[in-house]
């Protein structure tokens, strides 16, 4: 069985802290800590989620979801792998838009509507057994063997979307700014 996701975040000293428990838009603070910010959009269509991933939305075993994984840039090194799954009907409904970001970051869509809601923050270590760390090897992100991630479901007119974000080790070398 894995591992659940947890509420509390990491220890104080875990340097990924300041990242994971960050309330705003990561991108935005990703931005404001690069010359240069970009998405690359990896996958984006059908795919199955996790067992974990359809109960959340409210899925059954064996249902089709839409699933986006975007590798998030800084000053052209790979930072954050994303992953966002919503139920397929939503993808023509509630969460339109996300089906036609393109290379365009999702933060942009979910912070800037006040009708979208946000859940608690969720937190844990992904070993190389998850299958988002092995999203991550595929991406070519050459990953180390625990990797933190956060998730946070956001709802639209009542419908739910999930979206995961997997730190790579580079977003450490960031420059840090006061907040």
């Amino acid at each position: 069985m894995l591992k659940p996701w947890l509420s509390p975040p990491p220890p104080a000293y875990d340097p990924y802290r300041p990242w994971l428990t960050y309330p705003g838009s990561l991108t935005r603070r990703i931005v404001s800590r690069s010359r240069r910010f970009r998405v690359e959009r990896r996958f984006q269509g059908a795919r199955l989620p996790s067992r974990d991933e359809a109960r959340m939305l409210g899925l059954r075993d064996g249902q089709f979801a839409h699933v986006r994984e975007v590798i998030l840039f800084a000053d052209e090194t790979p930072v954050v792998f994303a992953h966002s799954v919503t139920a397929m009907r939503d993808i023509k409904g509630s969460w339109r838009g996300v089906g036609k970001l393109g290379s365009r970051p999702l933060a942009a869509a979910l912070f800037a509507n006040p009708r979208v809601r946000r859940f608690p923050l969720e937190y844990r270590q992904i070993s190389r057994r998850h299958h988002l760390h092995a999203r991550v090897r595929s991406a070519s992100l050459s990953p180390p063997p625990a990797l933190w991630a956060r998730r946070s479901l956001f709802q639209l007119r009542g419908r739910p979307l999930l979206v995961t974000e997997v730190f790579l080790p580079a977003i450490l070398r960031l420059p840090h700014q006061a907040e």
